[in-house]
């Protein structure tokens, strides 16, 4: 468990109350403003949480209903009297913001990474939604990107949907990280954002891990989604993903290629089918058609080799668990104590 999360929600507040309560929370970094019409439908949860030396937010709309504008802005003012210096990512899972950086447009809608330096002004409006949100102190960043015109930006590309998949598990994993994951996590991240933030040899290389890691995940969820395609073929993938054949091969060599690895996928799918209630009806034939087998000789071939037994071995198995009586709850839980299995091996 993360001993550095921390979880806010206005949820358990009255509803004029929510806004100023949520403001007052978030009051370090900007200024926050709301119109009164709008202000009573605003709720909020917001968990944070430090990654090493990274400050992660995590936030979710908790209204009833549709999310609504509020305006942020950070004036010469605030920026003299905190001394943030610190760049500020946020990934806009279904949050936008459109408005001035330092009196430069910015527009950054729903799901897109938007870049601000806290050392500089803004003048926004944001429409409430889920984000995921990095606040990196400056030296952190320097001397991997040595770039200082980063306010306002909108990252677009391969770089910045990979480091949006890292953010949302980052997301996930926030709550969990243990302080012995902190140091490995905040390095990883540092080298996704500056591969995102300033693509270059050194930056590239420093990430190359973390690239190749989400990337492969990106393939693997991508495959998982079309096992039943005719047309999930390396070409499809790479088109699809957006990566080079050459790269998909690499990626998949432990695998004994991506080929291999998409008909061990296509039979664990069957595998799971046949042993389950449904796949007492299903036709093996079809079944194996459905998945892109052919002929019927080599998919029994290749599922034996697999799993040690024939697909219809495995409808029979799984149609005997399901048959199966359940033990009595009292009878269950005995027969899983560590005392009554020692008793048993003494009679």
């Amino acid at each position: 468990m993360n001993p550095y999360f921390y979880r806010f929600c206005t949820d358990a507040y009255p509803h004029e109350q929510r806004f100023e309560v949520w403001r007052d929370e978030i009051n370090p970094i900007f200024d926050v403003d709301i119109d009164k019409s709008v202000s009573p439908r605003f709720n909020y949860d917001l968990s944070t949480g430090y990654v090493g030396s990274i400050l992660t937010g995590c936030g979710s709309w908790a209204g009833q209903r549709e999310p609504v504008p509020y305006r942020v802005k950070r004036s010469p003012q605030r920026i003299r009297s905190d001394g943030l210096d610190h760049f500020y990512l946020c990934l806009g899972i279904t949050h936008s913001l459109a408005g001035y950086a330092a009196r430069q447009p910015i527009h950054a809608q729903a799901s897109t990474i938007y870049v601000l330096d806290l050392a500089r002004e803004l003048d926004s409006e944001i429409v409430a939604g889920d984000t995921v949100i990095l606040t990196i102190a400056r030296d952190l960043l320097m001397p991997r990107i040595k770039s200082t015109n980063l306010h306002g930006a909108v990252l677009q590309g391969p770089l910045s949907a990979l480091l949006g998949d890292h953010l949302i598990s980052l997301r996930r994993q926030l709550p969990h990280l243990a302080p012995a994951d902190m140091p490995h996590v905040e390095q990883a991240t540092l080298a996704m954002v500056s591969a995102a933030l300033a693509p270059s040899t050194p930056t590239l290389a420093d990430a190359e891990g973390e690239i190749n890691r989400a990337v492969l995940q990106r393939v693997r969820r991508y495959i998982d989604a079309h096992l039943k395609s005719a047309e999930l073929t390396p070409a499809r993938i790479c088109r699809d993903v957006g990566i080079s054949r050459a790269q998909l091969y690499r990626l998949f060599a432990r695998e004994s290629g991506v080929a291999f690895y998409i008909q061990q996928r296509r039979l664990e799918k069957i595998r799971q089918i046949l042993e389950s209630a449904k796949g007492r009806d299903q036709h093996l034939s079809t079944l194996a058609f459905q998945f892109g087998f052919k002929s019927d000789s080599h998919f029994s071939r290749v599922f034996r080799q697999a799993f040690g037994c024939s697909p219809r071995e495995a409808r029979d198995r799984g149609a005997a668990r399901e048959a199966r009586p359940a033990l009595p709850r009292d009878e269950a839980n005995r027969l899983g104590s560590l005392r009554d299995v020692l008793g048993k091996l003494e009679q």
